[in-house]
């Protein structure tokens, strides 16, 4: 109820109370990457992930060099260990900050689902991490999930007072599809729940959905009307790259599209879609992940 509250509030454009400044223009750059966890037992073509980190950094820093001269950048991960974010946070530098907590015990246990963001540009005004279960505001699993879920949310202005969005950042379970639909429904609520604190902002949602277009979690998304699914509203001439966005360590492992960037607009204010970008997870003849880092432009009209 919760949910489609939050949705015809939003998509009737109700007036809702503001905080702070009316959003005014918003430039996005954001990027979601599956970094593939620190495992112990490497798969062929596995690197270690001392290898790989520092081709993943040097990744990082290029794609946000190279956004638009006027965007902000926010990079969403997936499966990231409490060793590798620290390697991360100090191969990037103290220009670089994080949201999110371990999903294992709401501190350092266990797979983050990190959200990375320059303060110089982005000043952080809200964040949370809840579980994808029946209980999202403890660490939890639910629905025959595998493991713990959990959605990393943070509400940002632009550096100097400037227009505000929401930034989520999820990863969805492997095994069981109920929770992968379910875990979609507490997303959304999650950002239902934000709006009506902050007013009806624009969102940018991240993740692996461990669910190719067609199946459970897209189609969960897709039949909320809360969002679209950045590919989509890109069309042909604004897509480069790749289509599949996990490929594997191995030739015999089966490319498909589960790396997703959903965008929200406002009754009022639309994402344009600048550009939309697959890019290669080998660098240097590693592969620095088993998936491809995506890459999207958008800006509010």
């Amino acid at each position: 109820m919760a949910l489609r509250n939050a949705v015809a509030q939003f998509l009737l454009g109700s007036q809702i109370v503001m905080h702070g400044p009316d959003p005014m223009d918003v430039a996005l750059r954001q990027v979601t990457w599956n970094i593939r966890y620190a495992a112990t037992s490497l798969a062929p073509n596995e690197k270690p992930s001392p290898v790989r980190l520092p081709l993943f950094i040097d990744q990082v820093q290029q794609t946000a060099a190279e956004a638009p001269a006027s965007a902000v950048v926010v990079v969403g991960l997936q499966e990231v260990l409490d060793g590798q974010l620290n390697d991360i946070r100090s191969g990037l530098g103290p220009a670089w900050e994080h949201i999110g907590v371990a999903r294992d015990d709401g501190a350092r246990a266990g797979e983050y689902n990190p959200i990375l963001y320059r303060p110089a540009q982005l000043r952080l005004l809200h964040n949370e991490t809840r579980w994808l279960s029946p209980t999202p505001d403890i660490p939890s699993s639910g629905w025959r999930a595998a493991c713990r879920r959990v959605v990393t949310v943070g509400v940002f202005e632009i550096a100097g007072g400037g227009g505000r969005f929401i930034a989520a950042n999820t990863h969805l379970d492997h095994v069981s599809s109920e929770a992968r639909s379910k875990g979609v429904a507490v997303v959304l609520e999650t950002i239902g729940a934000l709006r009506e604190v902050w007013g009806p902002l624009a969102v940018s949602l991240t993740g692996d959905f461990n669910s190719s277009p067609g199946e459970d979690a897209y189609e969960a998304m897709e039949g909320s009307g809360y969002m679209e699914d950045l590919y989509s509203a890109s069309g042909p001439t604004k897509r480069f790259g790749p289509y599949e966005t996990y490929t594997g360590f191995s030739p015999h492992d089966t490319p498909t599209r589960i790396d997703f960037i959903w965008v929200g607009s406002t009754a009022d204010r639309k994402w344009s879609v600048g550009r939309y970008e697959v890019l290669s997870n080998i660098r240097e003849d590693t592969f620095m992940s088993d998936h491809r880092p995506v890459v999207g432009d958008v800006r509010l009209v």
